[in-house]
């Protein structure tokens, strides 16, 4: 189904230029936003994840050394199971 409205007076070529600056607003601004959230990653987020894995690959190394060194903390045992029935 067709609906044409002919009364409204809308010409063809009436608002393009401010058809024009509207959307390059638009894309200017989504732009904007992009180039902001990449900077924020870049500069924020990036060195902390960073130092967070150069903090967690030392503590594990540590803990992993620690581990190696005190032996004597294992408990050896043999159990038995009774099952009650």
């Amino acid at each position: 189904m067709r609906t044409i409205y002919s009364g409204l007076g809308v010409q063809a070529g009436s608002g393009g230029f401010w058809n024009i600056l509207v959307r390059l607003a638009v894309l200017a601004c989504a732009a904007a936003a992009l180039l902001a959230i990449l900077l924020i990653g870049l500069v924020v987020v990036l060195p902390l994840m960073l130092l967070g894995g150069v903090a967690l690959h030392f503590y594990l190394r540590r803990k992993l050394g620690q581990a190696r060194r005190s032996r004597n903390r294992v408990i050896d045992a043999e159990y038995t199971i009774i099952e009650h029935r």
